[in-house]
């Protein structure tokens, strides 16, 4: 198989290895056909030539068809004409025919072809005198030289095929890198601009109300400062992973470890982000991580951005085949505004791993988001998976 691949990388020293395994092949078969055929001409060292010389013309069936149909084509002529027997030397014709239909454009292979089949016909009819009659001898000949010639067409058409198959296919990928890039700028970018808003309006609130409040706002602008060096240092992890250009921070990548970081971020003197953890932490593949975290980020930058709460609650609980996150507020609750793509994003976050979400208002007033992602084969994926920082106490 290595020999193979390695023949595929250099398709002359393929061609030129395949010329001479046919060369030897024909002239080994064709003294048989000697005692077969009293009335011709024994084999000599001219018909061994010939012989050699549609085999060298193999060597550039490729690169010089039409060239190698004409030598080997010439070569089955005078061979015939001189009086040697009749043999495997059709085979050089044949291949030629092929590589010519199977390399270059169908007008270029069928016009070849059709001048071929129409020089033997009458070769065979005017100059070998064969008795069998026209008709006969357009009937074989044609079916000789159609039967490599249909053979190299669908060869190029299946070839043809499997390149657009393969382009269509990288094309698909690149614009589905694409949207899971525009995604995570999406989940990154807009909940860090929800704190850094939250927080830069309560640094300007608590200023105009009272000028010695210093403490209060040089907490509000700390948190601007993380949330903005967060949001940039996961944009660069993202886009390292995509043009490999941006060097990675020494930051965690997002995942399920994260959360307490998340929940600090977020909690402000207007709304307070309580963590909790239920089951035994276990690893998870990088896929179901990275989705836990950027559905608790999108639900909680909704809650930022709409809900008016005071308190929100993110719950992670590991079952046995499944995480289950849950992200609860007491805020304003209602129907989501339509135009809004955060819970579609999340939606389709928990789709694309085989699990489930719902949102909706809760009855006393609030909203809920509840997401269940399968752990998947964990080992089916190496280098994938990554324990959560466990989380002291159970609770944040």
């Amino acid at each position: 198989m290595h020999l193979l691949h390695r023949l595929a990388a250099r398709p002359q020293l393929a061609d030129t290895l395949f010329a001479l395994v046919v060369g030897v092949l024909v002239i080994g078969c064709s003294f048989p056909t000697q005692s077969e055929q009293p009335d011709r001409l024994r084999l000599d060292t001219t018909a061994l030539a010939l012989l050699a010389l549609g085999a060298l013309a193999l060597v550039v069936r490729r690169r010089w068809a039409v060239l190698a149909c004409t030598v080997t084509f010439a070569v089955v002529t005078v061979f015939i004409g001189a009086g040697y027997p009749y043999g495997p030397l059709f085979l050089y014709v044949m291949i030629t025919v092929y590589s010519l239909a199977a390399w270059r454009g169908t007008g270029w292979s069928v016009t070849v072809t059709s001048v071929l089949v129409v020089l033997y016909v009458w070769l065979s009819a005017w100059v070998e005198k064969e008795p069998d009659g026209v008709l006969f001898n357009l009937a074989t000949t044609t079916f000789w030289l159609a039967t490599p010639l249909i053979a190299g067409i669908a060869v190029r058409v299946r070839r043809h095929s499997l390149e657009q198959s393969a382009i269509e296919e990288r094309r698909r990928h690149a614009y589905e890198e694409r949207l899971r890039m525009a995604q995570e700028v999406h989940d990154v970018v807009g909940h860090s601009l929800a704190v850094i808003s939250m927080n830069a309006g309560a640094a300007l609130h608590v200023l105009g109300r009272s000028p010695d409040t210093a403490p209060q706002v040089e907490e509000s602008l700390r948190a601007i400062r993380q949330a903005g060096t967060a949001a940039l240092d996961e944009l660069r992890v993202t886009l390292s992973a995509f043009t490999g250009v941006c060097p990675a921070p020494e930051r965690p990548a997002a995942g399920l470890g994260l959360l307490p970081e998340l929940a600090a971020a977020t909690t402000s003197d207007r709304l307070a982000v309580r963590l909790a953890v239920h089951g035994t932490v276990r690893p998870l593949r990088h896929a179901v991580d990275l989705a836990g975290y950027r559905i608790a980020q999108e639900a909680l930058t909704n809650v930022l951005r709409h809900a008016a709460a005071r308190r929100a609650t993110v719950e992670v609980a590991y079952g046995p085949h499944e995480v289950a996150l849950t992200v609860t507020d007491d805020g304003r609750g209602g129907t989501p505004l339509p135009g809004g793509s955060g819970l579609d994003s999340m939606r389709e976050r928990a789709r694309a791993l085989r699990g489930a979400l719902d949102a909706g208002p809760l009855p006393g007033g609030g909203f809920r988001v509840h997401a269940v992602l399968p752990y998947g084969d964990a080992s089916a994926v190496p280098g994938q998976v990554r324990s959560p920082q466990p989380v002291p106490g159970g609770v944040a």
